[in-house]
């Protein structure tokens, strides 16, 4: 199980002490739900499951699951100056806010393609793809739980609400700002392709409100947008994956 490589900076302090990387938690790989899922569909279809999580656990994961995170956490009015109105928390009154992008990195998403560009290897490519998914919504919610308790500590403020470019309550035409911002491609390789998305692919971002008012940290999964319903290739190979990750337990 490895650890989350934080690179974190705040304008609170004065005077900053600018980007510093901390070892953040653990970033857990649930299979649980996928195992599950699979054994629902019968034994023909478990048995490509069995087959991967050994290769995951002794080999691929090791090697390829790269967790890293960069949060930039500053007063709520600072934030709007960089992003303006596209940030919206809504009606929540918020007085600091952060900025917070994690991936697990390009390795799984290389490997992944060059197994199931293989004859007989696109199963294995498929579930390594899953795979990353599964970790990628996994530090989503390991991230929060840091950031929550380091606000918390430091500054006595709550999880008020959160957005996600990209979805209905954020506009997605600002993730070159948020690359720049962020200095991402420098600190943990992720990169603006155009203005609406984040390399590599296993790669989220959301904007963390804080305030006064504690809110229950999200265990929603978002599903892909927009979806491709039975044209997807997870579909076709065992079921939306996104299915699979919601009936994750948290």
């Amino acid at each position: 199980m490895k650890k989350i490589r934080i690179y974190f900076n705040s304008d609170l302090v004065d005077p900053t002490n600018g980007i510093i990387e901390i070892e953040g938690p653990e970033a857990a790989v649930d299979f649980s739900a996928l195992i599950e899922h699979y054994r629902t569909l019968g034994e023909n279809n478990l048995k490509y499951v069995e087959k991967f999580i050994p290769l995951w656990e002794e080999e691929w994961g090791p090697e390829l699951f790269d967790p890293k995170a960069r949060v930039l956490l500053m007063p709520g009015e600072n934030m709007r100056k960089k992003f303006g109105d596209t940030i919206d928390y809504g009606e929540a009154e918020i007085s600091l806010s952060a900025l917070m992008v994690w991936t697990v990195g390009e390795a799984i998403e290389k490997k992944s393609a060059s197994l199931m560009s293989l004859r007989g290897d696109l199963m294995s490519g498929f579930l390594l793809d899953v795979a990353g998914s599964i970790a990628l919504y996994g530090m989503h919610r390991a991230m929060l739980e840091w950031l929550s308790k380091k606000v918390y500590r430091d500054h006595s403020k709550y999880i008020s609400a959160e957005v996600y470019p990209g979805f209905r309550e954020a506009p997605h035409e600002i993730m070159d700002r948020i690359e720049t911002a962020g200095n991402t491609e420098k600190t943990i390789g992720v990169r603006a392709f155009g203005k609406s998305m984040l390399q590599p692919r296993k790669t989220q971002c959301s904007f963390v409100g804080f305030g006064t008012n504690e809110i229950l940290l999200p265990a929603s999964v978002r599903p892909c947008m927009p979806c491709s319903g039975r044209k997807c290739l997870y579909y076709q190979l065992g079921g939306c994956h996104m299915d699979v990750l919601k009936d994750r337990p948290v």
